[in-house]
Order: C-alpha cells, then structure tokens, then sequence
C-alpha cells in the first residue's frame, strides 16, 4: 500500500509546484503591467499604479511567499526523489512534508491571487490576463487529496501521536487539549461540532512543519 502510495506523493509535489507556478507568473504578468500603467495625479505626476501601497505591500508578501514556499516545496521533492531513487518508503516525517507542501502552497497561492484580483482593477477582467485561469487553483486544491480531507488527517494523527511527542508550542498544545477533552466528552459528532479547531490545529501543525524544514536547508 506504501509503494501504492508514492505515486500520490509524486503527485501533491507536482500539484504544490503547479500551483506556485501560477501564481509567480500571474504576479509577474500584473507587476508588469501595473509597472507600465500611469494613474491620475492631481499635480500631473502621474505615478505608476504599483507604487499604490496596497499593491506595494501585497508584492512584497507575494514574493516572500512564493519563495518561502518554493524552497520548502523544493527540499520535500529532493528528499522524496533519494527515497526513489533508493527503492525506500518515505518515512513519515517526509510524508507529512509533503501533505503540508501541497495544502499550504495551494491555498496560500489561491490567497494572494484573490486579494490581487481585488486590488488591481480592471484588468483582473481583461482576457488573457490569466485571471480569467483561477479555476485552475481550485482543481490543485482537489487533486491528489482535498486540502481540507489532508488538514483533518493531520490533525486525527498529531493526536493520536501527542503522547509520545510533545513537540509545538503552548497553542499547539492547548489546541490539542481542547479537541482531547471535546473528543472525549462531546460524544459521535465531536469531531465534526468542533472542526473550527480541528482545522486550527491544522494550521498551527503546517507552520511547525514548514519552519523546521526551512530550518534544514
């Protein structure tokens, strides 16, 4: 089932990739164009519509994203190809990596390119311009495992592993905690009731996994 399995992690690199790819280039096509477009000043100075400081900012963020994202992406592809190459099953710290690559870098990227669709006017509706591809983003969310299916099974494992491995911070560990005791006294629709924190727990497990694999390169 393992080997099985492999071809579904060659695939959530592949689809986290995907993803970052499309966003770089959607930045990039806006930044150009917004670099060349010229806006109305009252003093006839007529700055450029990048130097507005929504998009200043938003530029900025993207970029520190895409290239956080893309290291990280890139370290989980460079330990899953020795595993192949090797004829080894992933151990269970890479596997996780790569769940964390694939949710994280599709729905940070699904993020940015929304709040950029928001702030940069009319040509987010102009044909060609790539915006009019976002679907795209949506079919790297379902494919090769739901990004909200991999968060739930994150955190299912982290506490059934928190016993033995006490790692993550103060939150991490009251997130735990909490969904512990709701899980043990809120009955069969427990974890559903409590999914707010089910997917809380996700997300502070994500960014732990991401700094300590920044942490190796």
């Amino acid at each position: 089932m393992d080997m099985i399995g492999q071809r579904l992690y060659t695939g959530r690199v592949a689809v986290a990739q995907a993803a970052l790819t499309f966003g770089r280039g959607l930045f990039q096509s806006t930044r150009e164009y917004s670099d060349a477009k010229k806006c109305w000043a009252p003093k006839g100075d007529e700055p450029n519509l990048s130097s507005i400081p929504q998009l200043v900012a938003l530029y900025q963020e993207g970029d520190a994203s895409f290239s956080k994202l893309e290291a990280f992406v890139g370290r989980a592809e460079k330990d899953l190809c020795a595993c192949l190459r090797a004829d080894n099953i992933p151990p269970k710290v890479l596997v996780e990596s790569i769940a964390v690559a694939k949710v994280r870098s599709v729905e940070d990227t699904i993020s940015l390119c929304f709040r950029l669709k928001q702030d940069v006017g009319s040509f987010a509706l102009m044909s060609g311009t790539g915006f009019e591809q976002m679907d795209f983003l949506q079919c790297c969310k379902f494919a090769e495992g739901d990004s909200r299916v991999l968060m739930q099974k994150m955190s299912r494992d982290r506490l059934k592993s928190f016993k033995k491995d006490k790692a993550g911070s103060e939150h991490e560990h009251r997130l735990i905690n909490d969904l512990t005791q709701a899980m043990q006294t809120g009955g069969p629709t427990a974890w559903n009731d409590n999914w707010r924190t089910v997917y809380d727990l996700a997300t502070v497990i994500m960014e732990r996994t991401m700094q300590a694999g920044l942490a190796k390169l």
